[in-house]
């Protein structure tokens, strides 16, 4: 029998592809094709790897793929050599990337499962508790479970990823387990049964005719049953689904079958898209209120058509060309982004659009909805796995041409694409973070239009400062929008200094009297006002008054937030949570106090404060100089305002998120309040105050991107305000430090002077984008393990280098993330000296390689971060 030798890559941290077979049967005689997805065996488990290379060479006890999962491939060869680099500039592994680049649910592996077999009595458990305890917490978990749980869900629950192996083997032979491996699910097309007109009847009008009499006589039910299926016939293209048919006629499954019998209709199955899709290319009824205007009718400012005239010159050419647009809030950036798409589809190009996070930004896919309609495919992982499944088909074979998504859509199987879309591209929502490979798809954007010879645009009023420092080095090319569209004006911002204010008493609580007086009147016009503050929770944190005990996170080295509405401490990076004790644990004083403030402990003071009205009406009002425009709108009786709160903790149930919008949209709410939620994506002609109540928050914290992050934060969340040409908006920034040179440059709302400054701060300090940083993270159980491996990986790596400099290993920040006890190594690659990082790759890949062969250990975890956002 013929056997064809292939190359597989697995989804496994190893460079290495591995050598299988394909037995000739399996191929029907064709050549075995690359990028199609297989079943094989590996060890005792079954993973899907996809296949990459042909092989002529012949192998000794080489093992049979199992199975061949695809008839076409699911990779391009645009797509194999995209995956591949970036799993050799981002050092992951080949396998890992393609299953990064594939929906969840296509790649099968066998999964072990567990069960608890016998029962243990509270007694015993508390006996093994005392002995081994991790063994006993993981036998009560899996006594709360009826049936089987997967080792991953056990670990995810426990914490520590491959480290419950040794407590599972000693309870299986204890005999109170027992455990087996089984193939994952994979996703497949959603069928359903329909129901159609049967040809006979389909053909001859006649003959339907008679038959309706006939069942209008003997059988009514029929009868209309029968009737709904000719409308649809006569009105749709679309199957008629089995259940909607029954469920329109209230009729029922005999009704049909009769029919079918008598042979007056016809049953087929047929696949059901998982996709939204509004009927005729409009947004439904719900939704429209997010849409603030008509793209299809605004024209063009002489700005945004000199941007459309440029991007569309390269487009035409079918050439690469990345562009920055830098343009500042509401000046019509998604306009040009809708022109641009208009031409790629015309020419026949289809079209990539890449926001942060997709589940903040409802009006932005509903403004693109209103204007493409059908032909638009939404990918992200807020989705279930058969909608990702079916998005990612219907992209692959042209269904859409337009697809918008997360970071994760820069794997979009697109054919003849033609541009590329970085919205608000400074985000770091963007890189990856976990698990391999840790990708930045701003970046990994730009080498794809390369590839594809696309047009690529990097979108944002606060680029970052390697985009900025690309375009105005010649590496990009920069389009500027320097005017808001429609004729709407800035916000004027003001500042309030909270040091100063506490001292002559004008502050309540976290708000100054100014800010508060601006709220109200601003309610009482029935304008729409956003309040700003980076923290959720009610405090930072709770401590002791006596003996300054602050409780913390028993798995990182943080300190709890305290969330009072459900009088809760909650660590927001690993999820632990507890009841709030009403009482020191350290020396058992109850004069415990809450520290700092955060989203919950603002709604709380702001409600408190208007519950007073109309005397908290009665700050005095802000100097006339600086009063906007009176609106035409009458004043409404001054009751207190409704206030809601948009966090993660608000916004968790599906659809609450775009509800709270359409609701502030409506004037149902006169406050939104929130964290980063409020500062991004909203376009709210009504919003003519935006408040930030601690501008200082992230401007201090031990990262070199932290003014950088507090200027785009601040310039975006004032963006909000005066969308509208009629109503101007103002913004009023609370702070402690208002001669800090980011706060100054916030409130000019000048990009240049913030940048020429932090650009000159980071040459010096030798960060981004003089510099390619990386980070090598070391963490695990032992604290001291840690430290030892970290010190020899170190040895391997000279300190100081043509093409880099090494730091470390040090103790991060947070010296403990769940459960883990962490050291970092930081490696700063010279550009000049190595362009491409290639050096430092492969001075990190050989140290990697010696420290396997010499001090392998289980017991910690290496990770490698090209091009990290910074060290936590």
């Amino acid at each position: 029998m013929t056997k064809h030798y292939v190359h597989i890559a697995l989804p496994l941290p190893t460079p290495r592809l591995f050598t299988y077979t394909i037995p000739e049967q399996m191929l029907a005689g064709a050549e075995p094709r690359v990028g199609v997805r297989v079943l094989v065996p590996f060890g005792k488990r079954v993973l899907t790897g996809v296949l990459v290379e042909s092989s002529v060479q012949s192998v000794s006890e080489v093992k049979d793929v199992l199975e061949l999962l695809d008839d076409e491939p699911a990779f391009s060869p645009q797509m194999l050599a995209f995956t591949r680099w970036i799993a050799d500039y981002y050092m992951a592994s080949w396998g890992e990337t393609l299953k990064a680049a594939l929906p969840q649910g296509m790649t099968v592996e066998s999964v072990v499962r567990v069960s608890a077999v016998q029962h243990v009595s509270p007694e015993a458990l508390q006996a093994m508790e005392r002995r081994a305890p991790r063994r006993a917490a993981l036998l009560k978990e899996l006594m709360h479970h009826n049936g089987e749980v997967s080792v991953g869900y056990l670990e995810k629950v426990l914490g520590g990823t491959g480290q419950i192996a040794a407590q599972l083997e000693a309870l299986e032979e204890l005999g109170l387990i027992e455990r087996h491996r089984a193939l994952s699910k994979e996703v497949k097309p959603k069928l359903q049964k329909a129901v159609e007109l049967a040809a006979e009847l389909a053909h001859n009008e006649d003959a339907l005719r008679s038959a309706l009499d006939e069942l209008d006589r003997s059988s009514p039910k029929q009868a209309l049953l029968l009737s709904h299926i000719v409308v649809h016939a006569a009105h749709s293209t679309e199957p008629l689904l089995v259940r909607e048919a029954l469920k329109a006629t209230h009729s029922s499954e005999s009704a049909l079958k009769a029919l079918v019998q008598k042979g007056y209709a016809a049953e087929y199955t047929t696949e059901i898209l998982r996709v939204e899709s509004p009927s005729h290319g409009q947004p439904d009824s719900s939704t429209t209120s997010l849409i603030q205007r008509d793209e299809t009718a605004l024209e063009l400012t002489l700005e945004q058509q000199h941007a459309v005239d440029k991007l569309v010159e390269p487009l035409a050419r079918g050439v690469f060309k990345p562009f920055l647009l830098y343009g500042v809030t509401g000046s019509g950036k998604t306009l040009v982004y809708i022109q641009l798409i208009r031409e790629a589809l015309k020419r026949g190009k289809s079209a990539l659009m890449l926001v942060p996070e997709i589940s903040l930004t409802p009006q932005l896919i509903e403004r693109f909805r209103a204007v493409f309609g059908g032909q638009i495919g939404i990918m992200h992982s807020h989705r279930s796995a058969g909608e990702r499944y079916d998005a990612w088909r219907m992209a692959k074979h042209g269904q859409v041409r337009l697809v918008i998504g997360a970071r994760s859509a820069i794997f979009a199987p697109m054919e003849h694409l033609g541009v590329i879309i970085v919205d608000e591209e400074h985000e770091p929502s963007y890189k990856q973070d976990s698990p391999a490979p840790r990708y930045n798809a701003r970046d990994c954007a730009v080498v794809r239009g390369t590839m594809e010879q696309a047009v690529v645009v990097l979108g944002s009023a606060t680029p970052s400062l390697e985009s900025m420092y690309n375009a105005r080095s010649g590496k990009y090319h920069l389009l500027e929008l320097t005017k808001r569209a429609d004729g709407a004006q800035m916000p004027t911002i003001r500042v309030v200094d909270i040091v100063e204010q506490r001292k002559r008493r004008q502050m309540k609580g976290s708000f100054s009297r100014e800010l508060l007086a601006a709220i109200a009147e601003r309610v009482a016009k029935k304008e729409g006002v956003i309040v700003f503050q980076n923290r959720r929770g009610f405090a930072s944190r709770l401590e002791c008054l006596d003996c300054g005990t602050i409780p913390m996170c028993p798995n990182c080295s943080v300190a709890l937030t305290y969330h009072k509405h459900r009088d809760q401490l909650r660590c927001h990076y690993c999820g632990y949570a507890r009841a709030a004790e009403k009482a020191c644990t350290h020396c058992g004083s109850l004069a415990m106090k809450e520290v700092g403030f955060g989203t919950q402990r603002i709604e709380d003071e702001l409600a408190d404060h208007f519950k007073a009205a109309p005397e908290a009406m009665q700050f005095p009002a802000k100097p006339a100089e600086q009063t906007p425009p009176p609106s035409d709108k009458p004043d409404r009786p001054r009751a207190a305002p409704v206030i809601q709160r948009m966090d993660l903790d608000t916004t968790s149930r599906k659809g609450s998120h775009k509800q709270m919008l359409m609701d502030f949209a409506a004037g149902k709410i006169d406050v939104l309040l929130g964290t980063q939620m409020v500062a991004k994506g909203l376009d709210f002609a009504r919003v003519t105050l935006v408040g930030v109540v601690n501008a200082d928050m992230q401007m201090y914290l031990p990262d070199f991107r932290a003014a950088e992050r507090t200027f785009q934060l601040l310039t975006q969340v004032a963006g909000r305000a005066g969308r509208s040409s009629e109503l101007r908006g103002e913004v009023i920034v609370q702070t402690a430090h208002p001669r800090h040179q980011t706060i100054l440059a916030a409130v000019e709302g000048s990009y240049d002077l913030f940048y020429n400054d932090e650009l000159q701060v980071r040459k010096e300090a030798l960060y981004p984008p003089f510099v390619r940083f990386v980070m090598i993270e070391f963490s695990g159980r032992e604290e001291a393990v840690v430290h030892n491996q970290a010190q020899y990986f170190a040895h391997y790596l000279p300190s100081h280098h043509k093409a880099f400099v090494r730091l470390g290993p040090a103790v991060p920040t947070i010296a403990r993330l769940r459960s883990q006890y962490r050291r970092v190594i930081v490696l700063k690659g010279f550009k000049d000296a190595d362009p491409t990082g290639k050096i430092l790759r492969e001075a990190i890949a050989h140290a990697h390689a010696t420290y396997n062969l010499k001090h392998p250990s289980s017991a910690v975890h290496i990770t490698i971060d090209i091009d990290a956002l910074g060290v936590i």
